[in-house]
């Protein structure tokens, strides 16, 4: 888990997103991927 999050926050940092717009970007990519993980909200 602890890796999703790293990931989370590099993701965020390349794209220089809100944790709002993280949100959104990582629930979709986790619809696309098919992966049972949900963002915190």
């Amino acid at each position: 888990m602890d890796t999703t999050i790293e990931t989370a926050l590099m993701v965020k940092g390349i794209f220089k997103l809100l944790l709002r717009g993280l949100k959104g970007f990582l629930s979709s990519v986790f619809t696309l991927m098919d992966i049972p993980l949900k963002s915190p909200t």
